[in-house]
């Protein structure tokens, strides 16, 4: 994480912007974290091609900030409402423009781009390969 921090070690708070007006395109999640903090956590803790779980997926801004650093993804959501807004939202990335539009918008992904040569770089081969939810949705029980 020091390429990122000027070459320091990064402290333990992080002081990073609330959720911006272009995140909410797709509607908003009434728990939604902002793009720059997930993205954060991720370049903090997996590698390139790592899968990345989250069983509470709600709008699955996890799931693109996930894809934005080319990682896998798996989300589990219950709530057929978040799940529509996460779809929304992946196929809104599944535009290489849009793609490289969000990335750019993200500091933290553009300090590691201009300083890592192997950071994930987005073509619409890679995008078609990157797991994100599930088109079958797993049913509910009735209580």
């Amino acid at each position: 994480m020091k390429h990122i921090n000027g070459n320091t070690q990064m402290t333990d708070v992080w002081r990073l912007p609330a959720i911006a007006p272009w995140e909410k395109t797709c509607t908003k999640h009434p728990t939604q974290k902002p793009l720059g903090l997930l993205s954060r956590i991720i370049m903090a803790s997996t590698q390139a091609g790592a899968w990345i779980l989250d069983p509470f997926a709600g709008s699955s801004t996890t799931g693109i900030a996930a894809n934005l650093l080319g990682r896998r993804f798996l989300g589990i959501e219950r709530e057929e409402e978040f799940v529509a807004i996460s779809k929304a939202r992946r196929e809104e990335i599944e535009n290489c423009k849009t793609f490289a539009a969000y990335k750019r918008k993200i500091p933290d992904i553009v300090k590691a781009e201009n300083t890592q040569t192997d950071c994930f770089r987005c073509c619409e081969e890679m995008i078609e390969r990157l797991p994100f939810l599930s088109d079958t949705p797993i049913g509910k029980k009735d209580v």
